[in-house]
């Protein structure tokens, strides 16, 4: 009898801790965020210390080379989800999202802050936190003759020099295609690549291989963000490395963070995306993650003199991209097989 009152007493012991974990959002595993490899260290360790501090909540990142593997890890875990929040899938990854269903909705509380022109949707399944241009960089003691046109990467002068990251793993990579697209149509972007690939060095998998290239001095062109000359500026008081706004417009990257759908820890989850949009993290970003961001009410340092500007903005719109992504795809893969 006694025994029985024992194992009684453990049962309501254990479900009264999995009431509170429920109510309070103390979980049993640390709280799980997926990001891609370059996202700050900096951001990483405010989220870790800010939930420890605030909520007693551990908070673990794992990070993949890029977005593309990220993607298709959750897919691969969609059944039973070991993250529970993402961060980094941008704008042209949400129809791909939306049809795997893989997130949970969520307007955060600053939603009104973030600037409408950047919100890609309007149902919140991905948050905008920061957004940039994607071009090319150039390195100016490499780099003879500095192109201003995309036709002019085509030139015989620029032959091995050219790094970019394939649209089929890199998030990077993807916009850079959109980019021809939208530059030449869809009659002209495979003959641009057909005659562009003498040209390149290398495709690599992602943004971190990519550009470990250009800075060793393999090739002095690659295509990266309108902000990464800010860090060499900050980090190594360089303005060496140079962004390049080709034919004066460059196509807008807007990453977004995401709840994943099913996470046990729903409440923490919403936590991190508000701490995320919050103004100590927004006025991080610019100079931790080299990107711009999404509040309105968040001013961009004066390191950003050195950052990328366009005239123009060459994005599709995003209901064009969804319909034809996997073709473009499939035939942009076709030709560089050729």
């Amino acid at each position: 009898m006694v025994l029985k009152r024992r194992n009684l007493l453990l049962v309501l012991v254990l479900v009264f801790s999995l009431v509170l974990t429920g109510c309070f959002g103390r979980a049993s595993r640390p709280l799980t965020v997926y990001t891609y490899a370059s996202f700050s260290p900096l951001l990483v360790e405010r989220i870790v210390n800010h939930f420890q501090k605030e909520y007693g909540v551990q908070v673990e990142f794992r990070s993949f080379s890029d977005t593309g593997p990220l993607l298709t890890q959750l897919v691969q875990e969609k059944e039973k989800p070991q993250a529970d929040v993402v961060i980094g899938l941008d704008n042209n990854y949400l129809p791909k999202a939306l049809e795997l269903g893989i997130f949970t909705p969520y307007k955060p509380q600053a939603a009104d802050r973030i600037r409408s022109d950047l919100i890609f949707d309007a149902s919140f399944y991905l948050t905008p936190f920061d957004y940039g241009y994607v071009v090319f960089n150039y390195d100016s003691e490499r780099l003879e003759q500095v192109p201003t046109s995309h036709r002019d990467l085509l030139k015989p002068e620029y032959r091995g020099k050219i790094v970019v990251e394939n649209p089929l793993t890199s998030s990077p990579g993807q916009v850079f295609l959109l980019t021809t697209i939208a530059l030449f149509g869809e009659d002209g972007y495979l003959d641009f690549w057909r005659a562009l690939k003498p040209n390149l060095l290398t495709i690599t998998p992602g943004w971190d291989e990519a550009y470990g290239i250009f800075t060793s001095g393999e090739a002095p062109l690659v295509v990266s963000y309108g902000a990464s000359p800010v860090y060499h500026l900050l980090a190594e008081e360089t303005e060496r490395y140079k962004a390049l706004v080709l034919d004066g417009g460059a196509y807008a990257q807007i990453e977004g963070v995401g709840i994943v759908k099913g996470t046990p820890y729903l409440q923490n989850a919403q936590r991190l995306v508000d701490y995320i949009l919050s103004p100590e993290i927004q006025a991080l970003i610019p100079e931790s993650q080299f990107m711009y961001p999404v509040r309105r009410d968040v001013e961009l340092p004066a390191s950003f003199r050195v950052a990328a500007q366009a005239d123009r903005l060459l994005n599709l719109p995003p209901d064009q991209v969804a319909a034809n992504l996997e073709r473009w795809l499939s035939a942009w893969e076709q030709v560089i097989s050729e």
